[in-house]
């Protein structure tokens, strides 16, 4: 009898242990590779979706390798927020909507302009959130980069994924942009992106997504945009910096020419010092460096023009660090750096009875000495210049 008694909990406990019960058959969902959002001109919300064909996104080399736009379609409606124009939009798919695989959120000027809140409010809160896809926002629509069929790449989506994931602009994740807008002494930023055409004067030719520099927020609301330039220094000054290329051009006294490194290692620490009442940071950098090119008439054997070199190089970093920091102080009045976290994080007491309140005014006066230290440890078989005579 106590054996049949546990042979019935053990069948019960199966039972209750069933994953079948809510499963999501493939064949009854439309899986989102992007969601692109745009505010119009009349107050509406527009959602743009990427979803892709099933059928199309074989491996390469089958019939997924002729992709293009073949391989998704894109899906739009408005409504009065997010949640109507995606409940419109369900109401005439045939397949029930699926986020999870979204692996970008592409959000267009006007609507960031307007606030961000509600839109990321909307996907945080869903079952099927994704909240590590990638946040960019463009200027104009955001539609518009979901359409051109990329060169290389399935479809758009992947394309961006993949820029994004070379490291030339900022990576950061609808919850790492959550997370900047809910912590204290930090204002959100993001990447920008556009669509470029792969060829210089040829409008048509190769267009595909590409970041192209950054988006600056005051709390949720997009106050201003960062070029490419001004990119490179953001990243160093947030100590993200992860590849990057260095080229300087050597005076036409010492011989003219340019030398070129790539980074290997690179690390930034900012750190808050307050003295009487008054607070400055110091950033320090440390980084190493490859040579890759020597189009000077220097010779990189002797030490001492190795370290002439070096110290090129670290006037073009800290040259780099200085206009994105005068551009975030001056004109944008943002805080993307996170200097005011860590102040909070170092003096916390002081933070919240002095500074807190009145950061934004703050961190525009605020006194930032910035300090580099780049090495060249690596030059090759070859220390001198192909055109050097000897």
């Amino acid at each position: 009898m106590r054996k049949l008694g546990i042979l019935v909990i053990c069948w019960i406990i199966l039972f209750a242990l069933t994953g079948c019960w809510s499963r999501v058959e493939i064949n009854d969902i439309a899986i989102v590779t992007a969601t692109a959002i745009d505010k119009m001109r009349d107050g509406k919300i527009r959602i743009t979706l990427q979803v892709a064909i099933p059928k199309k996104l074989g491996p390469v080399g089958t019939g997924g390798s002729d992709g293009g736009m073949e391989t998704t379609m894109l899906i739009s409606e408005t409504g009065e927020n997010v949640m109507d124009a995606s409940r419109k939009l369900q109401e005439k798919f045939p397949r029930r909507i699926f986020f999870s695989h979204s692996r970008n959120l592409i959000i267009g000027e006007r609507a960031a302009k307007e606030g961000v809140y509600p839109i990321l409010s909307f996907f945080a809160r869903g079952r099927e959130a994704r909240l590590r896809g990638f946040i960019l926002f463009s200027k104009g629509e955001a539609a518009r980069i979901l359409k051109p069929a990329p060169n290389i790449e399935r479809y758009t989506s992947e394309a961006i994924r993949e820029e994004v994931k070379t490291g030339i602009g900022l990576r950061t994740m609808q919850k790492d942009f959550i997370d900047m807008l809910t912590t204290e002494g930090i204002a959100p930023v993001a990447a920008q992106v556009a669509i470029k055409s792969a060829e210089k004067g040829k409008k048509n030719s190769g267009l595909s997504p590409a970041i192209i520099g950054t988006a600056v927020f005051r709390q949720d609301k997009l106050v201003g945009w960062m070029d490419d330039g001004d990119t490179r220094g953001v990243l160093w000054l947030r100590n993200e910096v992860e590849k990057a290329t260095i080229a300087v051009t050597v005076p036409k006294e010492k011989g003219g020419g340019k030398i070129g490194v790539q980074l290997l290692t690179g690390k930034t620490r900012v750190k808050p010092v307050l003295e009487q009442g008054k607070v400055m940071m110091k950033v320090n950098v440390r980084a190493e460096a490859e040579l890759f090119e020597n189009g000077s008439g220097l010779d990189l054997g002797d030490p001492k023009v190795l370290q002439y070199v070096q110290n090129l190089l670290e006037r073009d970093v800290k040259k780099r660090m200085r206009s994105a920091l005068y551009k975030a102080q001056k004109e944008l009045h943002a805080d993307i750096f996170g200097f005011g976290n860590s102040l909070y994080r170092t003096y916390p007491k002081v933070w919240k009875e002095q500074f807190k309140k009145q950061w934004d005014e703050e961190f525009s006066k605020l006194e930032v000495s910035i300090t580099p230290r780049i090495s060249i440890v690596r030059i090759g078989l070859s220390v001198k210049s192909p055109e050097m005579k000897d």
